[in-house]
């Protein structure tokens, strides 16, 4: 596992940052609330501190019963075009590994399995939860708006939770779709906007999302085939989550060839 202090530059970029809270127009007024964001460092120490309770509080709400009833969809729809034998995979926010290693128990497939995340403390937890589940992973402590991989360099790009967190959601998905290669897949899961997401929208100064929000997000980062799906199982996971996946383009070798 690789842990350095995150570069100055990024947290720089979220020094006075906001999250916006409400907007409403009254006739050619508007009013409007904005709530700071947590900078990188408060954001890693909150999830350090969370990090040993982390696995109990999504057992609670049925998130790994759910994620792998997710995954057997994916893989049932999208087959080897989504996860192929050693194929490269990226979890952006691993947090415990509760969404890779979901992918890891009813995967057929063999995946080589590369993690990143702003907290070490759940790094830590990661590796344990996903050694116990069999999958060797290449851990990283990091910000996901800025992914110290190559491009076009995952299969498979998965996030979990972590958009909503970001004060640009668009930059984080941008990095995750640069990094995919073409033809490749990105699922998210993002909290989505009610009144049961209220309190971690309060405690985590996130946004809320929407379904066609997070729709748009992703078709605007350049994917297509973009669509939302839902938990099948766990009330609680269905109130909170909101699982959406989306296509790389594939490069047109006509027109690759045109080009050269």
């Amino acid at each position: 596992m690789t842990t350095s202090p995150l570069p100055l530059a990024q947290a720089d970029r979220m020094a006075n940052a906001t999250i916006p809270v409400f907007a409403r127009w009254f006739g050619s007024w508007q009013l409007s609330i904005e709530r700071r964001a947590l900078s990188l460092p408060e954001l890693s120490q909150r999830y350090d501190r969370s990090a040993a309770d982390w696995n109990r509080a999504l057992d609670r709400m049925g998130f790994p019963e759910a994620y792998e009833a997710l995954w057997r969809r994916v893989l049932r729809e999208e087959g080897p075009a989504a996860l192929g034998e050693g194929d490269r995979v990226l979890d952006c926010g691993v947090g415990t590994g509760a969404l890779s290693g979901a992918l890891a128990r009813v995967s057929k497939s063999s995946f080589a399995l590369d993690a990143i995340d702003i907290s070490p403390r759940m790094l830590e937890r990661a590796a344990v939860c996903l050694a116990e589940s069999g999958q060797p992973v290449t851990l990283r402590q990091g910000d996901v708006c800025a992914l110290p991989y190559a491009d076009d360099s995952f299969d498979l790009v998965m996030t979990a939770h972590v958009l909503e967190h970001v004060v640009d959601p668009a930059l984080a998905l941008s990095e995750m779709v640069r990094v995919l290669r073409p033809g490749g897949w990105l699922v998210a899961s993002v909290t989505r906007r009610s009144l049961l997401s209220m309190w971690i929208h309060l405690k985590w100064h996130t946004h809320r999302v929407a379904a066609p929000q997070a729709e748009r997000l992703l078709r605007e980062s350049g994917l297509c085939e973009v669509r939302s799906l839902r938990f099948e199982e766990g009330a609680v996971c269905h109130r909170l989550s909101l699982p959406c996946i989306g296509r790389k383009p594939a490069i047109d070798t006509d027109t690759r060839r045109d080009s050269l």
